[in-house]
């Protein structure tokens, strides 16, 4: 039974529960981004926003929130009225900042509506930089220790997680620098303010197709189809493996019909072939679960690792 399959049987077990789709949404919805604009998640959230208020029925206002490293966002959607009419994108940076201890919220005050992709962690650097692959910035890193800045964004967030783990494996020091978002990470590489950065792949889109960022190494279990000249970790001798994901939650506390209204949404959305396109050339994989119980059990396997690793980087 394939993914689609399966999310169509979820939402048939909720519609013969007798939940009536028709009673919400009633009024417009907030979809807060916790990042400026320009990131992988404003991209992805622009993206979904037409087919999601086809389904829906309602008017979607995307509100970019930023600060903290999505931190002040990501708090404002979790303090709010559970109640289906305010939502946001997580992605792995929930668990990170939890784990550090950044945030005064936790992964259990979220409510998963659905997942909506998975896509990889990449390096990459200015492209008329020195370094043309991997190899030469490790051996770099390796013989002038913390000379190199590395830049991700958010300091305790998903990519400094990713970052840390990254050097651990590798054996490098960096002079880790952190951004207020992904756009400015980007720019600050493109600018040469920074030397290397870790991204996910949504996130370094704009830089790697201006041209002016080269991507070395990908944390993904294969080769991206879209840069397939780049290595993945593995393959260059490390067993590491790292993807994010992004999908859509609500404050915790949802009732089953909004849930199910959203399940049917996102299922929909994610068939639409203008956001199929949008996130092709993003080079990120659509891979939607409704929710319910194995989307809830894989955001628990993502939030033991992300939280037990953030844990050890803090100490």
């Amino acid at each position: 039974m394939n993914k689609l399959t399966k999310s169509s049987v979820i939402l048939a077990g909720l519609l013969s529960a007798g939940i009536a789709f028709a009673e919400y949404p009633t009024k417009a919805i907030t979809m807060v981004i916790p990042y400026g604009a320009g990131g992988g998640t404003d991209v992805l959230a622009r993206a979904l926003q037409p087919a999601l208020e086809k389904s829906l029925g309602q008017t979607i206002v995307v509100s970019n929130l930023p600060g903290g490293g999505g931190i002040l966002g990501f708090t404002k959607v979790a303090n709010a009225k559970p109640d289906g009419y305010t939502v946001t994108i997580p992605n792995n940076v929930i668990f990170a900042t939890e784990g550090m201890g950044n945030a005064t919220y936790k992964h259990t005050d979220f409510s998963y509506l659905g997942n909506v992709l998975t896509e990889d962690y990449l390096v990459a650097v200015r492209a008329d930089g020195p370094w043309q692959t991997w190899g030469e910035l490790v051996e770099d890193m390796q013989a002038h220790p913390s000379k190199v800045t590395f830049g991700f964004s958010g300091f305790g967030g998903s990519t400094h997680v990713a970052s840390e783990l990254l050097a651990d494996v590798a054996g490098y020091q960096a002079k880790q620098i952190p951004h207020d978002g992904s756009s400015k990470a980007v720019l600050a590489a493109m600018g040469g303010h920074i030397d290397a950065l870790m991204l996910n792949l949504g996130d370094l889109s704009s830089g790697l197709k201006s041209g002016k960022l080269r991507p070395l190494v990908s944390l993904g279990d294969q080769r991206l189809e879209e840069y397939p000249d780049v290595p993945t970790l593995k393959e260059l001798g490390h067993n590491f493996a790292l993807t994010n994901w992004r999908g859509i939650a609500a404050p915790a506390g949802v009732d089953d019909e909004v849930r199910a209204a959203w399940a049917k949404a996102i299922e929909v959305a994610t068939q639409d072939p203008a956001f199929r396109q949008t996130i092709a050339a993003q080079g990120a994989q659509v891979d939607f679960m409704a929710p319910g119980e194995a989307l809830d059990l894989r955001m628990t396997g993502l939030a033991e690792s992300f939280i037990a690793t953030a844990k050890k980087l803090k100490q």
